[in-house]
């Protein structure tokens, strides 16, 4: 008889967040998280589409004002027969526009010369006199109509609107009009906060009304359904889930949950009635549901008597439970079955489950040799915590693998001994 030992496997980082993140959060926190991304990331949208396209009108309307101060003042300035000279008047008049546009950061009068483009007047004394710079010579030249652009000075930005001058046909002088974007900047500042604001009410709103519909129509349904599912793999079978509203007899059922319930319920009247018929031929452990040691002694004296003539390897698991022995007898049967439930699901559906003593299950593994039941075992062992975490008090598996193979194998008797204990 050959024995296997298991061997310590620990999970990565990466592993233990992934399953952190899919095991220990419910449902209902999922359809949370779902549902808040996916408002934000619609309404995120939305906001960046609308406040991008009030952005814009704002800008094209203190465009049209700043065109709108240039024609006043340039009409203004036009009118008092001075553009191609200095004047202390043109000053006086300059300081007088100034203060009547408190937008209105800056006015030049530039007038056309024999020797270019000069500034004749200014709010910036020290522009006085000074000829235009090549590009912006080219630049008034081609003015036929106002201009509005954006400029940075100082690290201040602003809004420049060019405004030609002319007499008769000829292009006589420009008028210069700077315009602060302080009044714009806070303008678009208050609209991102209010645009900020309302996107956050509405994601809240959006994302609490399609919470609550979730709620009622799939989360509720859900958590009843594995409440439900959870008592079943505790051997309760006296559990129905119910329906959320009544139902009229003879109404055609589509809803998709709704089919759900009802299948697990009749499920549920199916199994623990066919439980009980077997029960009654005295095969099923009625504590765990696995079969008992008088079936495993005739299954494995069959799987032992292939190993011998075939030389067909057959192996089995041992689980023995320790520190379940000072609880209660009703613990004790919700600890035995749990476990029983936890070798099912992570067996193969051919590796058979008996009950041979009080604390001890043993699984057959046909066609198995030592090999594969010692990494059947390892695996068992690193998912003991799925099982073990949900007793209230410590229980530990002993999960060991015996096999046998192409030497044979003993008798029946020494073997059911050996399982036994």
């Amino acid at each position: 008889m050959k024995r296997g030992s298991t061997t310590d496997r620990r999970p990565g980082r990466l592993t233990r967040l992934r399953s952190w993140t899919r095991y220990t959060t419910g449902l209902q926190a999922k359809l949370i998280v779902l549902l808040v991304f996916l408002t934000f990331l619609v309404l995120g949208a939305l906001y960046w589409f609308s406040y991008s396209s009030m952005r814009t009108s704002i800008e094209s309307i203190y465009e049209q004002r700043a065109e709108s101060v240039a024609v006043v003042i340039s009409k203004s300035i036009q009118e008092k027969e001075y553009i191609l000279y200095y004047s202390e008047e043109l000053d006086a008049d300059i300081d007088r526009l100034l203060e009547r546009y408190e937008s209105v950061v800056g006015i030049s009068v530039i007038g056309a010369t024999g020797r270019g483009f000069l500034t004749i007047a200014s709010s910036d004394p020290t522009l006085v006199g000074s000829l235009a710079a090549a590009e912006d010579q080219a630049r008034f030249s081609e003015l036929r109509d106002v201009v509005v652009v954006p400029v940075r000075l100082r690290a201040a930005s602003y809004l420049r609107a060019y405004h030609p001058v002319f007499s008769g046909p000829d292009l006589i002088g420009v008028v210069l009009v700077d315009m602060s974007l302080d009044e714009q900047a806070q303008a678009i500042l208050r609209l991102s906060w209010r645009f900020a604001v309302a996107s956050v009410l509405g994601c809240l709103l959006l994302a609490g009304c399609l919470y609550l519909a979730l709620r009622a129509i799939v989360t509720r349904p859900v958590q009843r359904l594995a409440g439900a599912m959870s008592a079943v793999a505790r051997r309760k079978y006296d559990v129905e889930v119910p329906h959320p509203s009544a139902r009229l007899p003879g109404t055609r059922v589509r809803d998709e949950m709704s089919q759900l319930v009802d299948g697990f319920n009749l499920m549920t009247r199916v199994i623990h009635s066919h439980e009980q018929e077997l029960m009654k031929l005295v095969v099923l452990d009625p504590a765990t549901g696995a079969y008992t040691a008088d079936h495993l002694r005739v299954e494995l004296e069959r799987e032992l008597c292939k190993t011998r003539r075939y030389k067909h390897p057959t192996s089995v698991l041992i689980t023995t439970l320790r520190g379940a022995e000072t609880t209660t007898s009703e613990d004790q049967q919700g600890i035995l079955a749990a476990t029983a439930g936890f070798l099912v699901r992570n067996l193969r559906n051919v590796d058979v489950l008996f009950r041979v003593d009080t604390f001890r299950l043993v699984s057959l593994m046909p066609e198995t040799p030592l090999a594969g039941a010692v990494v059947a075992a390892e695996r068992l062992r690193v998912r003991t915590a799925d099982v073990t975490s949900e007793f209230a008090l410590p229980v530990d598996l002993e999960i060991r693998a015996v096999g046998w193979g192409e030497e044979g194998a003993p008798g029946i008797d020494d073997v059911m001994k050996e399982l036994v204990g």
